[in-house]
């Protein structure tokens, strides 16, 4: 074998071997100091260095997406890996520079925010990979976990996950891209202002969490938004929807049910104790309520009680598959799950029921004086007399 085969891939200069090898695509060497004048001790080290290359570079090929790269470069704690893995971002972004034909430009002195998009894209390639930028696909869950509040964290995971469908990353975004972030949220995706407001203060926070420039959040005046108005299910909808879930046989078949018939919110359902011995339902305090009541089961829901008593699942869960499966029977956004307590509310009401009785089956406030401090509330007996007068089927 000759010396320059035994010597391939090292390199002499003044005296001390180097590892150098080229890169794959041809564009330039890789070359690393071995720190040493002995050609066996530089061959062995070559070998070695090889052996690790090989073994990276197999372990990269298959993630060449730039947050897959960059999960890699962050969780390895070899410091020979770490180099090559950068090597491997580095030469993905100048491959990417050469294809756009910004080579030149990214190697310049030229201040990042002057150039133009399409130089910026394998800065910003590189930058994310090697953890200069914050991507939100990888920020989002620990921030949520620190909010305590499980509602609050759904509405605010709900505005992320619209967030990230623009930006990749927080440093993207300026005060001016937000401001077209908040317009264009209000007029397509029929967000009130209540909920822009609360997103707003949302990344506000998550900028903050990661040590990011909340500014760009700030001074945003909001327009008004014009929202539809919400409506009760009508009795032929709710039928259908029954008839549907049934079909499918589809877990939420049994949720629907008792919406409709106790007209409970989503909430209070996930969250429900249910009583078989006597056939009653608590339902803990919900939102402004001041306590936990309990109400009469109706007859139509006794086996949904029993497979939602040994089944329960999240209120998020409930809520995008309820949102799933009203999509695809083509209703808009004037109904929603909350929609069952508005039928629930309307049919006693036509049925009726005193207004005092509705107030104690659904939680809501006293309208008077009288009954708001002093009346003890309706009794199970007189709840379940104007419950089981319910029907939605004639």
């Amino acid at each position: 074998m000759s010396t320059r085969s035994k010597n391939r891939d090292l390199l002499q200069r003044n005296g001390i071997w180097h590892f150098n090898k080229r890169l794959p695509d041809g564009s330039g060497h890789l070359r690393r100091s071995l720190k040493t004048k002995d050609v066996e001790e530089a061959r062995q080290k070559r070998d070695q260095l090889l052996e690790d290359w090989s073994k990276v570079a197999q372990k990269v090929q298959k993630h060449k997406q730039v947050l897959d790269l960059r999960k890699q470069y962050l969780s390895s704690f070899d410091e020979g890996e770490q180099e090559y893995l950068r090597d491997l971002i580095i030469d993905e972004s100048e491959e990417l520079a050469t294809r756009l034909g910004v080579w030149e430009l990214t190697k310049s002195n030229t201040h990042y925010e002057d150039l133009p998009d399409k130089a910026k894209e394998p800065i910003k390639f590189y930058r994310t990979a090697v953890g200069q930028l914050t991507p939100f696909a990888q920020l989002t869950d620990p921030w949520l976990r620190s909010i305590t509040n499980s509602k609050t964290r759904y509405g605010y995971d709900r505005g992320l996950k619209l967030l990230s469908k623009h930006f990749a990353a927080a440093e993207e975004v300026t005060w001016e891209k937000a401001r077209a972030f908040i317009r264009f949220i209000q007029e397509k995706e029929n967000v009130s202002n209540s909920t822009i407001r609360k997103w707003v203060s949302a990344y506000r926070s998550f900028w903050d969490y990661y040590d990011k420039d909340t500014s760009v959040w700030r001074n945003h005046k909001i327009p008004r938004t014009r929202v539809l108005p919400k409506r009760a299910w009508t009795r032929n909808e709710i039928q259908r929807i029954f008839d549907e879930l049934e079909t499918q046989n589809h877990w939420l078949s049994h949720v629907v049910k008792i919406a409709a018939y106790t007209g409970a919110r989503r909430g209070a359902i996930c969250s429900l104790e249910y009583r078989p011995k006597d056939k009653t339902i608590l339902f803990k305090a919900q939102k402004s309520e001041a306590k936990d009541r309990i109400i009469p089961a109706h007859p139509e829901i006794l086996e949904s009680l029993d497979y939602w008593a040994a089944n329960q699942r999240s209120e998020g869960s409930v809520t995008n598959r309820f949102t799933e499966f009203k999509k695809s029977l083509e209703y808009g956004q004037e109904t929603d799950f909350h929609s069952f307590r508005r039928t629930f509310c309307t049919e006693l009401e036509n049925l009726g029921c005193p207004e005092a009785v509705t107030a104690d089956i659904v939680g809501h406030k006293k309208q008077t004086i009288t009954y708001g401090l002093y009346s003890g509330g309706s009794s199970i007996e007189l709840m379940r007399s104007w419950i089981e007068k319910l029907s939605y089927f004639d």
